[in-house]
């Protein structure tokens, strides 16, 4: 995981660091709904990526 998605996780969405592991289930690194929505709207002010929640949902892993 690069550097700015962790500041971004723990920072701005307060996910506990110690469960963003690479190959950690979204469900485990502590996600829900408005965490969904939350890095959605952040990387698409901060970075230009337009990504949808629900695409978001579907990835695997934090990695």
């Amino acid at each position: 995981m690069t550097g700015d998605l962790s500041r971004i996780l723990t920072d701005d969405l307060k996910l506990p660091a110690d469960r963003l592991t690479d190959d950690a289930s979204l469900d485990r690194a502590g996600f829900d709904s408005l965490a969904f929505v939350e890095l959605s709207v952040l990387l698409t002010d901060r970075y230009g990526i337009d990504i949808s929640d629900s695409d978001i949902k579907n990835v695997a892993t934090v990695g």
